[in-house]
């Protein structure tokens, strides 16, 4: 919201706060999810029966490839599910992939804004230790199986770019719903290189999402969305 004019909260209820403003003259909304797909699921589930039809996930991730470091923005277009959550909706074998609209115009906001960004396949667990390989306790002991031990260089090996909790999720519910949807994600640390910070990544991730949206906007009015003249 802070890339917004004529801002103001209109609802809050737990971790759900929503907000809307304007950002070069189009409206916009935002609300927070809390973590993981289950959170995720009851938000998205309320907006689209209040009748949302485009969705960007903004938010954090942990990055698998040398190329993209802290503060490196990721637009995961496929993604290996195993959230939980989007199982009590369909099939483990159907994909969870964004929307090629909304990734596109992502990109061409990145590009715009001068951004570096990595595009391509994401891993979404429902776990923050033992399914992102992470052990329980911090001194490694414990119980700390050996798949565990493996993900990351198995994640690696397939050429995945980055890993969060609460991605895919949405993803399916989105994509069942009928709702255009893709997600912009700022690398907070590095599994590989063993690197970790904030720094301004959220803030780009944020500023992205927004011109993603009157990028898109302006695109859905002429049909155009692969920059033919």
């Amino acid at each position: 919201a802070k890339n917004w004019t004529n801002v103001r909260e209109v609802a809050y209820n737990l971790q759900y706060k929503t907000i809307i403003g304007e950002y070069k003259g189009m409206p916009q909304g935002t609300t927070s999810t809390g973590v993981g797909a289950a959170s995720a699921e009851i938000c998205l589930n309320e907006l689209h029966n209040l009748g949302m039809h485009t969705c960007i996930r903004v938010g954090t991730v942990g990055g698998l490839d040398a190329r993209y470091d802290c503060a490196d923005l990721i637009i995961p277009l496929a993604i290996i599910r195993r959230d939980g959550t989007s199982d009590c909706y369909i099939d483990k074998e159907f994909p969870a992939f964004a929307d090629y609209r909304v990734a596109l115009a992502l990109m061409e906001a990145c590009d715009r804004l001068g951004y570096k960004y990595g595009v391509g396949l994401h891993f979404s667990p429902g776990s923050f230790f033992l399914g992102q390989g992470r052990p329980m306790h911090e001194d490694g002991s414990g119980y700390f199986p050996s798949w565990a031990k493996d993900i990351i260089p198995d994640l690696q090996a397939a050429r995945v770019l980055s890993m969060e909790m609460d991605t895919s999720g949405p993803y399916i519910t989105a994509y069942l719903s009928g709702v255009r949807m893709a997600a912009i994600l700022t690398i907070v640390a590095n599994r590989v290189l063993n690197t970790w910070g904030y720094y301004d990544g959220e803030e780009k991730a944020c500023l992205a999402a927004s011109e993603a949206l009157k990028i898109l906007s302006e695109w859905d009015k002429t049909g155009n969305y692969f920059g033919e003249k």
